[in-house]
């Protein structure tokens, strides 16, 4: 293809070594905030390569990349933070950035993000929290996936690293899960409001 159209870039990876200066083109998506996730991607036949650079959250979820659509649209998670990228313009069409925020999965039917915050999941829209489930783990949610209209999972829900899979129906909110962790929701609530300062 020529300068003008060029081919798709269909792949990414993260990089995880500072890569050399000068080495490839770089672009930043907010990485002048502080901590950095590299992700170089490129064209099937590694002609048209360049570097992304992307703030990196405080929180330790995870650091991947993952193509969700054809030929060249990327979700990049970096602790917390996510953004869609049209990997071939170098551009960004999307994005999400929250301190509290654990594992990230993006509908690419509603353009919405279904975000964990390591104890619940919640539908961003636009920038904005539209829904959020009762609670479905003790202290952590890992593994969020989307397959069609369901959103699945492991939950933290006992000692010894007990984990349960967990799923979500995005139609109708309907979450199914082994354990029905919602009334610590209650517990905390109801002890916080016993607590007196003198």
């Amino acid at each position: 293809m020529s300068q003008n159209n060029p081919e798709p870039c269909e792949l990414a990876e993260v990089i995880y070594e500072k890569p050399l200066s000068g080495a490839f083109e770089e672009v930043p998506f907010g990485s002048e905030l502080g901590n950095t996730l590299w992700v170089k991607f490129s064209d099937k036949n590694g002609i048209n390569e360049w570097i992304g650079k992307f703030a990196d959250g405080k929180r330790s979820g995870s650091r991947r990349v993952k193509k969700i659509e054809e030929p060249d649209k990327f979700i990049v998670c970096a602790g917390g933070y996510a953004y869609l990228i049209d990997a071939t313009n170098r551009s960004l069409s999307n994005q999400f950035c929250n301190d509290w925020a654990d594992e990230i999965v993006y509908d690419s039917k509603t353009g919405n993000f279904i975000v964990s915050d390591g104890i619940r999941l919640r539908i961003i829209q636009a920038g904005k929290e539209t829904w959020a489930s009762k609670r479905i783990a003790l202290a952590g949610i890992r593994e969020l996936k989307i397959e069609g209209q369901m959103v699945s999972g492991l939950a933290d829900v006992g000692q010894d690293n007990a984990e349960e899979k967990f799923t979500l129906d995005l139609g109708t909110h309907e979450i199914k899960c082994a354990i029905d962790l919602s009334s610590w929701d209650n517990f905390w609530q109801n002890s916080r409001k016993k607590k007196t300062c003198r």
